[in-house]
């Protein structure tokens, strides 16, 4: 792989900020095509990670509108010392009506932690304070304000501080864009339709802010990736492991109920492994596992999900299929490239498949025990066949 060198005074031991930021910049530009498309849009993201991504972001919004439902009240008092009497009671009922929007976010928003849900949450995040800056700002703006030019001057510091409030989000860059550039059109409505000198250069300075908070959404983005992809992974195999599968079957019910339709869950099972195991040792076992997972990988559609269940179990999910269509598609994928022993010979899987909307299951590990109870019958009456009853 090509490594990006940079210069020498970058990578010094006496110069540990410049040393950080080489540091982030080789992250990224040694990133794999794949994880660069994947910090660029979230298309190509797997529905489980989709699902913890969301609820963090959540998390992270109702965080926020909690601290600045506290802190948006805080000027009332100071507003009314330096501010006109008509004036000041205006923008202190926007400060109210600030704190009371961000208190019901906080605290009366609860929706399902999906991308739309998160995206959504976080666009009143911030928009209620930008609307807040549009609304002070025709006030002041107009206004003379005998001596209190300076108090007037802060209330520029609040997009300054949106716009880096992007960066404490997890997002891809098209994300991170729509955002910005939603900021930046609202924070130059004053200087289109009043014509203030001032805001020209701190638009400069906002984009430059942007830049920054862009860069750090993208650098949570992928940090949460790597420890997803850590805690989710079967080391041997590089399917998802028995505790992400779980989760995953949790979202993938909850969806098949909430919005109906069939989902189908295999138990495979490899013939005749512990005697790989016995004859060849462990270590052909493991390649044996290896091979296995990854022609079931490759065969499965984009949607489905492989999971190593545990030992030579694997749990195959494939939504929006029936189980006569999930068998069928099973026996086409291990009769295409038969996976080989240590000996030569082709290795043989069985298998039992369970359908949520054809079969009686209150949970998904209903319908995992149902499909182990028919593997387990084909593993007692011959071997190398999936069945469906």
């Amino acid at each position: 792989m090509m490594r990006f060198l940079y210069p020498q005074t970058l990578r010094t031991p006496g110069n540990p900020r410049a040393a950080a930021v080489s540091r982030s910049m080789e992250s990224f530009l040694l990133l794999a095509p794949g994880e660069w498309r994947d910090l660029v849009s979230s298309l190509h993201h797997p529905s489980l990670f989709q699902h913890e991504r969301a609820r963090f972001i959540l998390s992270r919004v109702h965080i926020m509108a909690a601290l600045l439902a506290i802190l948006a009240p805080f000027r009332i008092a100071v507003d009314e010392l330096l501010l006109p009497h008509p004036l000041f009671i205006l923008i202190d009922s926007g400060r109210v009506l600030v704190a009371a929007a961000f208190v019901i976010l906080a605290f009366f928003c609860k929706c399902s932690p999906t991308q739309r849900h998160a995206r959504l949450a976080m666009v009143i995040l911030f928009l209620i304070p930008a609307l807040f800056f549009l609304f002070s700002h025709v006030l002041l703006a107009r206004t003379p304000l005998q001596g209190a030019a300076e108090y007037f001057d802060r209330y520029t510091y609040l997009p300054f501080i949106l716009m880096a409030s992007i960066g404490v989000f997890p997002m891809v860059l098209l994300e991170t864009l729509a955002f910005t550039f939603s900021l930046l059109v609202v924070f130059a409505l004053p200087l289109w339709l009043w014509e203030d000198p001032r805001i020209l250069p701190e638009l400069v300075d906002l984009v430059l802010v942007a830049s920054v908070a862009t860069l750090a959404a993208m650098s949570q983005l992928q940090g949460m990736n790597r420890l997803f992809v850590q805690s989710t992974t079967d080391p041997l195999t590089g399917l998802f492991n028995r505790r992400a599968g779980e989760n995953l079957l949790t979202l993938l019910f909850a969806q098949a109920q909430r919005h109906p339709h069939a989902l189908s869950i295999a138990l495979l099972d490899v013939d005749n492994f512990k005697r790989i195991n016995d004859q060849w040792g462990h270590k052909a076992g493991d390649r044996v596992l290896q091979d296995v997972a990854q022609l079931l990988r490759t065969g499965v559609r984009m949607g489905d999900a492989v999971i190593r269940w545990g030992g030579e179990e694997f749990v195959v999910v494939m939504p929006y299929v029936n189980s006569v269509q999930a068998q069928a598609r099973l026996q086409t994928i291990l009769g295409e490239r038969a996976v080989r022993g240590p000996d030569g010979q082709a290795i043989g899987m069985s298998g039992g498949i369970a359908e949520l909307q054809a079969e009686s299951g209150n949970s998904w590990d209903d319908l995992v025990k149902l499909a182990d109870d028919r593997m387990y019958r084909v593993k007692t009456s011959g071997r190398g066949r999936i069945v469906t009853e």
